[in-house]
C-alpha cells in the first residue's frame, strides 16, 4: 500500500464537509436549546436535561463502540481489497450495535423508577425516562452506519445527514413546546426525529454500499473473520471500556451528579454554560471523526514520520481556530448568557468562562484516542482514561458539594489539565518505544 500523500489537505477537507454540517446542526441544536431554556424555566429546564443525560449514560455504558473498530477493521479490510471480509465485517458491526441497544433499553425502562426516586428526586420522571428510552434502539445502529460513510469518504453525506436531524429535531420539538406540551412533547420531538432520519441514513448507507459493490452485506458469511476473532474482542473490549469509562468523564455524568448533589436548578445553570462554551468541541469534533481513518491509513502503511507530522499541523491549524473563539466567549459571556439564554440564567456566566478554558486545554491533545488506536495502543488508552476518570470523579465530589455548578467547571477544569498534560507524555513515549 503506498504512503498516504496529500493528507492534510485531505483531512482539512473532510473535516470542512463535518464542520459545515456541525456548523448547520450546532445552529439549530443550539435554538433548540435556547427554545427549550426560555420556555421550560431553570427547573423544568434542568430536570429535561437530567432525563437526556440518562440515557445518554445508558447508551455509553452498553453500547460497545463499534463504529471505531467498524472503521478500523472495514477500512483495513476494504484496503486489501478483500470485499467478503468487509461484508461480514459490516454485518458483525450492526449485529453487536443492534444487541447493544436492545440490553440499553431494557435497562433503561428497569431502573426508571428507581432514577427518579433517588437520583433525580422527581418521583414522577420515570415516564419521561420511558419514552426518551425508545431512542436507544436507533443511536447504536447510527454509529455503524456513519463509520461505514466514513471508511468510504463520505464526508458530505454525513455532514447533510447530520444537519437534517437537528432541523427536524428543532421544528418538532419547537411545535410541541410552543403547543404547551412542557417535557413530555419536548421528549416526544426528539424521538420522533431520531426515528426519521435514521431511516434517511439508511437509505445513504444502502446506496454506497451498493456503489462498493457490498450491498448483501446482511447474508455474508461471519466465518471468514474467525481467524481475526480474537484480534478484533480485543480491540472491540478496550473501545467498549472506553465507552463506558467515557461515563465518567463526560458531561452527562457531570450533570447526573450535580443534580443529585445540587438539584434540578444548578443543572440548567450548567448546561446553559456547558451549551455555549460547546462551540469549541463542535469545531473539534469535526476532525475527531476525519483524523482516525487517516492515522489507519499511516499506520497500516508503517509511515511513522508522516503520521507524527499529521498529527503537529492539525494540531496547529486547529489552534488558529479555537484559540480565538474561546477569547471571544470569555470576553462577552455576561452578554452572551444575558441576551440569548435570558436574564434567570446570569447565575450561569463564570461557569461558562470556566467551561469555555476546559474545552480549550483538552482539545489541545484532541489527537491522543484516535492515535493511540491507530497505533494498536488500544490497552494503553484504557489505562489512560480509566486514571483521568477517577481524577475527574474525584474532584466532583470535592468541588460540588460547596460550589454547585461552578464547582462542575471548576472540577472539568481541573481534568483537562491533568489529561492534556499525560496525553503528551503518553504519546511521545509509545512512539520513541516503538519507532524509535
Amino acid at each position: 500500500m503506498p504512503k498516504p500523500s496529500g493528507s492534510q489537505r485531505k483531512l482539512f477537507l473532510n473535516a470542512a464537509y463535518l464542520f459545515g454540517g456541525k456548523a448547520a446542526a450546532g445552529g439549530f441544536a443550539a435554538l433548540q436549546t435556547v427554545i427549550m431554556a426560555r420556555i421550560l424555566g431553570v427547573s423544568d429546564f434542568g430536570l429535561l436535561q437530567l432525563v437526556i443525560a440518562y440515557i445518554a449514560m445508558m447508551n455509553q455504558l452498553f453500547d460497545v463502540r463499534v463504529w471505531e473498530t467498524a472503521v478500523k477493521y472495514i477500512g483495513t479490510y476494504w484496503s486489501a481489497h478483500d470485499a467478503d471480509k468487509t461484508r461480514a465485517m459490516i454485518k458483525l458491526s450492526y449485529l453487536l450495535d443492534v444487541g447493544s441497544g436492545a440490553v440499553s433499553f431494557v435497562i433503561a425502562i428497569l431502573t426508571a423508577k428507581l432514577i427518579s426516586d433517588y437520583v433525580l428526586h422527581e418521583p414522577g420522571a420515570y415516564v419521561y425516562i420511558w419514552v426518551f428510552a425508545l431512542s436507544l434502539f436507533i443511536e447504536t445502529a447510527k454509529l455503524t452506519s456513519d463509520a461505514i460513510l466514513r471508511v468510504f469518504d463520505k464526508f458530505g453525506v454525513i455532514a447533510v445527514v447530520n444537519t437534517l436531524e437537528n432541523f427536524v429535531q428543532l421544528i418538532l420539538v419547537s411545535a410541541f413546546l410552543l403547543l404547551g406540551k412542557g417535557i413530555m412533547g419536548a421528549l416526544y420531538g426528539l424521538v420522533i426525529s431520531k426515528f426519521i432520519t435514521v431511516f434517511i441514513r439508511m437509505v445513504l448507507v444502502d446506496r454506497t454500499l451498493g456503489e462498493k459493490g457490498l450491498r448483501n452485506w446482511l447474508v455474508s458469511d461471519l466465518g471468514l473473520i474467525r481467524g481475526e476473532w480474537r484480534e478484533i474482542g480485543w480491540f472491540l473490549g478496550n473501545t467498549s471500556l472506553m465507552a463506558t469509562l467515557k461515563v465518567g468523564s463526560d458531561k452527562y455524568l457531570g450533570m447526573m451528579l450535580l443534580g443529585y448533589l445540587a438539584g434540578n436548578e444548578a443543572v440548567g445553570l450548567y448546561r446553559v454554560a456547558n451549551s455555549a462554551s460547546g462551540i469549541v468541541n463542535r469545531i473539534v469534533d469535526t476532525l475527531n471523526e476525519a483524523i482516525f481513518p487517516e492515522l489507519v491509513r499511516f499506520t497500516s502503511a508503517s509511515a511513522i514520520e508522516e503520521f507524527k507530522k499529521y498529527i503537529k499541523a492539525s494540531t496547529k491549524n486547529l489552534l488558529k481556530i479555537i484559540v480565538p473563539v474561546t477569547v471571544v466567549i470569555v470576553l462577552l459571556a455576561e452578554p452572551l448568557v444575558e441576551y440569548i439564554f435570558g436574564t434567570e440564567y446570569l447565575p450561569a456566566v463564570n461557569t461558562l468562562r470556566v467551561l469555555a478554558v476546559a474545552v480549550l486545554v483538552s482539545r489541545f491533545t484532541y489527537w491522543i484516542s484516535p492515535g493511540l488506536l491507530a497505533m494498536g495502543r488500544s490497552g494503553v488508552r484504557t489505562v489512560f482514561s480509566i486514571f483521568t476518570t477517577v481524577v475527574y470523579l474525584g474532584l466532583m465530589l470535592v468541588l460540588v458539594p460547596p460550589y454547585s455548578y461552578e464547582g462542575a467547571a471548576l472540577a472539568f477544569l481541573g481534568f483537562a489539565v491533568i489529561k492534556s498534560g499525560m496525553a503528551y507524555g503518553i504519546f511521545g513515549y509509545y512512539i520513541k518505544k516503538d519507532h524509535g
